[in-house]
């Protein structure tokens, strides 16, 4: 990975997200996506304790709206929270040096700290689609001060669903931002904004302002599309909702001691 950070840090303010080629060595490529396949090959055998966070394209197909038939996508996995959970590799992933830097870079600190870590799945002919929306609503923290992280296990085209984003659309101000924007219709949409989609190679990381507006299509490709996704607040950023996820609030960066202790200790009762 090309260190630019002064690249880095212009592209994010102008546009509202960053793409990072090459964020991934070889090996951690490798390990995330045989890691995911062990989630995804058997979704049946999940633990019964994990099994309420793997997400069926088939359950959501039920839903209704303009989703790919229930029967036909079979056992395709849609949704998988709480990684850290299903294997160690991905809690050893929050301290992943390569995006700890342009998270520093972005945050324009070392006291950033990790929210959650999940994975979008797209399957080849079985995936839906992603509605307009922004990040932020879903957070419930006490600052917008965060930005998503998306790790790309396979290059990201038009054609299996790549991220669609409105670039500049993050510079609306907080207070504008509700929880209807969880889901926006099109035609709600600001007018006049550049649509523009996000194609990169396995590997990289791109990365969102919470605010910024985007969705995505469907995988209409032969080839998978599946990316880990994590949040990431900045200083003086902190939860303010009930719920709570495994790792949350680890500092990987922190040079507050007591931070530092917590780190130690959480990655020694790892092992």
């Amino acid at each position: 990975m090309r260190h630019q950070p002064d690249v880095w840090k212009a592209a994010y303010e102008r546009d509202g997200y960053l793409v990072v080629e090459d964020c991934l060595d070889d090996k951690t490529l490798a390990t995330l996506r045989e890691a995911i396949d062990r989630i995804t090959d058997d979704p049946d055998g999940v633990p019964p304790h994990l099994r309420s966070h793997v997400q069926l394209e088939r359950d959501y197909a039920r839903d209704g709206g303009d989703r790919p038939d229930a029967e036909r996508v079979g056992k395709a996995v849609r949704l998988i929270m709480e990684l850290p959970l299903f294997d160690p590799v991905f809690a050893r992933l929050i301290r992943y040096e390569p995006l700890l830097d342009v998270l520093e870079t972005l945050f324009e600190s070392r006291e950033f700290h990790f929210h959650n870590y999940k994975c979008i799945n797209k399957e080849p002919q079985a995936s839906s689609a992603f509605v307009w929306h922004r990040d932020l609503p879903y957070l419930y923290h006490s600052t917008a001060n965060l930005l998503t992280a998306m790790l790309c296990l396979d290059d990201m085209t038009e054609e299996n669903g790549a991220t669609v984003v409105l670039p500049g659309s993050h510079l609306l101000v907080d207070e504008n931002v509700s929880v209807g924007d969880q889901d926006i219709d099109e035609a709600d949409l600001p007018a006049g904004m550049e649509r523009r989609t996000v194609t990169c190679p396995a590997g990289s990381a791109v990365l969102f302002h919470v605010n910024i507006l985007h969705g995505g299509g469907a995988n209409r490709s032969t080839t998978p599309r599946r990316n880990v996704i994590g949040i990431w607040a900045g200083p003086d950023t902190y939860p303010i909702g009930s719920s709570r996820y495994a790792y949350q609030d680890l500092y990987p960066r922190s040079e507050d001691p007591a931070r530092q202790r917590q780190l130690r200790m959480t990655y020694d009762a790892l092992g």
